[in-house]
């Protein structure tokens, strides 16, 4: 239990990682469950295929994707409070004999090579430093005809310096100004290095809407449910922080997208097409 004589200034200068480990917050990807179903229908998962959650934070996406598909999940965060939050999640939705969690780093996946049929990497690459070795996990432990899952989130407005240092204050890692062309970009200039052939089969943008009404009501429904053992001096703190996070990612967001990437990984590269199609808006 959190005692208010000596933790208070803890919570305070806590960042997000480490805050959402502590109120249990049920951390989902960016399109929430929607993209879950997305990516369930265009990476055909069903319950012979096992997928592997990079940066599984509370355990959300593993267990809604086995909820939905019957698919085998494993999920890893280098946090062990969200690891342990997400088992007691999964045993909640009746679903800890086929999801499971582990703490661990993913540049040193403890995995065989080509060992699952989908890797979600969802937009946990921002915040690992060496990106290239973090893909390359990725890669190898995904079999060949699988799905590399990447839900980056990148600016398609230009975003204040404060904002900026804010955001990477508060989640403990460095946010640059990257676009979409930096995520594109990137995984495919690592998987050239590597020797792998990866096709984009699916991309679809996203913009983020305004939540500022609603934070406040989410802030109080979140702690209420979730803190139980804790005075209301605590509860207030837990609050406050919560709140600054909140209206922080929110006032980010104004300024960000995000895509849903799907790359399979192929024994042959294949020639590049010529005639590509966009949806028909108007018909």
């Amino acid at each position: 239990m959190i005692k208010d004589n000596d933790n208070l200034s803890d919570i305070s200068n806590m960042n997000y990682s480490a805050f959402v480990g502590l109120i249990n917050e049920r951390n989902r990807p960016s399109g929430g469950i929607k993209a879950i179903h997305i990516v369930a229908v265009n990476a055909m998962l069903n319950e012979r295929k096992r997928m592997l959650e990079i940066g599984s934070t509370t355990g959300f996406t593993s267990v809604n994707m086995n909820l939905l598909t019957g698919c085998q999940c494993v999920g890893i965060d280098i946090n062990q409070k969200s690891v342990d939050e997400s088992i007691k999640y999964a045993k909640k939705q009746g679903a800890e004999s086929r999801v499971k969690f582990i703490q661990g780093d993913a540049t040193k996946l403890p995995f065989k090579d080509g060992e699952f049929d989908v890797v979600w990497a969802s937009n946990v690459t921002s915040f690992i430093s060496d990106k290239e070795k973090a893909i390359s996990e990725y890669l190898r432990v995904l079999c060949p005809g699988g799905t590399l899952v990447v839900v980056p989130i990148y600016y398609i407005k230009e975003v204040p310096d404060t904002i900026l240092q804010d955001v990477s204050s508060a989640i403990g890692a460095k946010v640059e100004k990257w676009d979409k062309s930096f995520w594109m970009k990137l995984f495919t200039d690592i998987s050239t290095r590597l020797n792998t052939n990866i096709e984009l089969y699916y991309d679809q943008n996203f913009k983020y809407a305004d939540r500022s009404d609603s934070i406040s009501e989410y802030v109080d429904q979140i702690i209420e449910n979730n803190i139980n053992d804790q005075t209301e001096a605590i509860k207030e703190q837990l609050k406050s922080r919560f709140s600054y996070f909140m209206k922080l990612f929110n006032e980010n967001l104004k300024y960000a997208g995000f895509s849903i990437l799907l790359f399979q990984k192929r024994l042959e590269k294949d020639e590049a097409e010529l005639f590509l199609s966009k949806p028909m808006l108007d018909i």
